[in-house]
């Protein structure tokens, strides 16, 4: 681990399982933890100042979280992100969630406005809290709503499932200010053309910010990938 890496000080004084699974996925998901790095638990506990059952802990909650993957024989390492996978994935989400976000524009009702609405004001709670995490699930709960609203069963599951195998890109792109903090500007802009009916407007938008995300996190693979 690099000598410049703060925080280890307030960490040994709340040694719980929370507070070493969110310190260990900010140093990973900024990359001041590499791809492949191995993560060593008596190391981390020591480094930490805490004992290994946290860490223990902390590393397979990360593992659930597709930030860690261990190993019988190697122990633990932070995840080798794919290139490749990420364009895949998220080509897919533009294909699907864009149309999606059409349907929606011309099927939605007021009742799935109100219900929208709840969500992005609690969305913006969240961001007020700079709950990152947490805000990633409201995100989520958004665009099950969303994704609902046209009632086409299969086109839901297989946008939710893609969703969910985008989490750990998600959970990077959050990490990025650039994308997160215009989180709560660009969903209140999306319902302001959905409640305008304006359904090419949804698409448009819906595509145009995953293939910002999908970029962003490109770039930000590469140079890790150069370090």
């Amino acid at each position: 681990m690099q000598e410049e890496k703060t925080g280890k000080a307030v960490l040994a004084r709340h040694t719980t399982q929370e507070s070493v699974v969110d310190y260990l996925r900010t140093l990973i998901l900024r990359h001041q933890l590499l791809p492949g790095e191995r993560l060593v638990q008596a190391d981390l506990a020591s480094d930490l100042g805490i004992s290994r059952t946290p860490v223990r802990e902390a590393l397979h909650q990360l593992a659930s979280e597709g930030l860690v993957t261990i190993s019988a024989y190697k122990g633990a390492s932070v995840a080798e992100f794919s290139l490749q996978e990420l364009e895949e994935i998220y080509c897919v989400r533009i294909a699907l969630e864009g149309y999606a976000a059409f349907l929606a524009a011309r099927f939605i009702t007021e009742e799935h406005m109100l219900d929208l609405e709840e969500s992005v004001s609690q969305m913006k709670e969240v961001f007020d809290l700079g709950d990152r995490v947490q805000l990633l699930d409201v995100n989520r709960s958004f665009y099950s709503l969303l994704y609902s609203i046209p009632g086409q069963g299969r086109l839901y599951d297989m946008i939710m499932q893609n969703l969910d195998l985008a989490n750990v890109y998600r959970r990077m792109a959050f990490s990025l200010d650039s994308l997160y903090t215009s989180t709560v500007a660009d969903h209140q802009e999306l319902l302001r053309v959905l409640r305008q009916r304006e359904a090419k407007s949804a698409e448009n938008l819906t595509r145009l910010w995953l293939r910002q995300t999908a970029d962003a996190l490109i770039e930000l693979l590469r140079e890790s990938q150069q370090l």
